[in-house]
């Protein structure tokens, strides 16, 4: 069912070209959608720290917005990333998880982070 899950989201976030990853290691699924803490320091130039610091801040308010996205759908997701699968769903449940994300994948726009 991981599997299942991670391929229809996948599925979706090609279909709407966002810069999102989904990807899973068995029934443990992730979705990666904000890269909260994807940033490069240059230990030489201390000075851009507050301003990672700050957009850190960006996007973390962002993935809450996720989060709260997916919720007003119905979807549970650990940390707005992380979702888990299990043996007990069928294939008709796993579906309309995918149906209920790629209609938040839907109402999504592209977010110009500044580095």
């Amino acid at each position: 069912m991981g599997d299942r899950l991670t391929k229809g989201l996948q599925k979706s976030i090609e279909k709407y070209n966002l810069p999102f990853v989904a990807f899973n290691v068995g029934s443990v699924c992730h979705l990666d959608t904000v890269g909260t803490m994807q940033y490069s320091i240059d230990w030489g130039k201390l000075w851009q720290v507050p301003g990672i610091l700050k957009e850190t801040g960006v996007r973390q308010k962002e993935m809450q917005n996720m989060g709260a996205a997916y919720m007003a759908e119905g979807l549970v997701t650990l940390a707005g990333s992380r979702l888990y699968t299990s043996a007990a769903y069928t294939e008709e449940m796993i579906d309309d998880a995918i149906a209920r994300f790629d209609k938040v994948f839907a109402q999504c726009e592209k977010i110009d982070f500044k580095k």
